[in-house]
């Protein structure tokens, strides 16, 4: 028997071709647009065959090829020939380019009869994945994955430059329900200097008074600020696109740029850290832990701004008392990489002292950022 699975292409028998064209009927049906509700963006992943290993309640695992119909951080969309009951515990093997592959632990959320005998399964996913890495996602071409951004939940600083007023006076407006600290500037000079006082990332117009933004990227390099910079260009040239990606700018938006995806683009880099997607703890609901978390969910964002203050202001025994805590309480909570990243910047301030922590610092605030309850089923 599983040598007639592996000589089968998928479970519903279609080739590449024959599985384009039946989903081309279904996407021109359905209404593909944004939804409120949607957390991540889902990007058309159309493949012939992965693996799909379910779990039996038996304990048994049974392993079929699938055919996908589309992808995000937070899941995944396969055709199959017959149901799964929602809540069977599943794994994905995923085909990274390069040869490599990734493991996918996830949970059946939703199956649904198509046509015929095929149905679509809305596997979510135990943790996020890179859909940068599996798809080749480029934010120069503006693919960001998160596709619905809560203001509140955008803390940091962000410096906006651009030698419009009217542009500074609206992208301030557009950040007015966030919980960013904005800071602006007119020129390259200025940028460089509010920037040495502090800022998470900067949003900068292409053309800033004579200039261009690849030259603020090389100023900020030359008084060791390594921020992520996103450029706001309407010049869409080969020529301003190849100075762009030479100047290594983390992302780019086509002006004019509407305030969601402005949004969209720092939530990336401030609430994703620029691999698009929260953090959820790993905890079980069953761990002894488990009571705690909520607490600890309440309390991080607080927490991420003491530690950015502290940091701002040089208060080396703060910035050493919050990262000690995190380093003691974030992995038993379920968040492990907030442990590992406390732990590093801790050891920093104390044999370095806190100038020579910021970068691991920095790190620590925005992956705290990242940390986000984990949404309903």
């Amino acid at each position: 028997m599983p040598n007639q699975i592996q000589q089968i292409t998928n479970t519903l028998r279609l080739n590449q071709r024959e599985l384009h064209k039946f989903l081309e009927t279904f996407d021109r049906d359905e209404n593909q647009s944004s939804s409120p509700d949607r957390e991540f963006v889902r990007w058309t992943y159309r493949v012939e065959s992965v693996n799909l290993v379910i779990e039996h309640t038996s304990g048994n695992r049974v392993t079929l090829p699938v055919a996908t119909r589309n992808i995000s951080r937070g899941g995944i969309s396969i055709l199959h020939s017959s149901f799964v009951h929602p809540g069977t515990q599943c794994e994905i093997i995923l085909n990274i380019p390069g040869g490599s592959i990734q493991s996918v632990m996830g949970t059946v959320r939703r199956c649904s009869h198509l046509s015929g005998r095929v149905h679509e399964i809305g596997i979510q996913f135990k943790n996020q994945i890179s859909t940068k890495d599996l798809l080749g996602l480029d934010p120069l071409n503006e693919a960001y994955s998160l596709e619905r951004v809560e203001p509140s939940r955008l803390h940091g600083s962000v410096l906006i430059v651009t030698s419009s007023e009217m542009d500074r006076e609206l992208y301030t407006t557009f950040l007015d329900d966030t919980n960013l600290n904005v800071s602006t500037a007119d020129s390259i000079e200025n940028a460089t200097a509010r920037a040495q006082k502090g800022a998470d990332i900067v949003l900068a117009d292409y053309y800033i008074e004579e200039e261009t933004a690849p030259s603020l990227i090389t100023a900020l390099s030359e008084v060791d600020i390594d921020v992520p910079v996103i450029i706001l260009t309407s010049d869409k040239s080969e020529q301003a696109l190849d100075s762009i990606r030479d100047s290594n700018a983390m992302g780019i938006l086509t002006k004019p740029a509407s305030k969601e995806r402005i949004l969209q683009a720092l939530a990336e880099f401030l609430h994703a850290d620029g691999d698009g997607g929260p953090l959820y703890s790993i905890l079980e609901a069953g761990d002894s832990a488990y009571p705690l978390l909520n607490k600890f969910l309440s309390e991080i964002s607080r927490t991420s701004l003491n530690l950015e203050k502290a940091a701002r202001e040089g208060d080396e025994t703060t910035c050493l008392k919050i990262t000690r805590t995190l380093s003691g309480t974030a992995a038993p909570l379920g968040f492990p990489d907030i442990s590992a990243l406390s732990i590093t910047a801790e050891n920093q301030i104390a044999s370095q002292g806190l100038k020579a922590s910021l970068q691991d610092i920095r790190s620590l605030i925005v992956a705290c950022r990242r940390i986000k309850a984990r949404p309903a089923a």
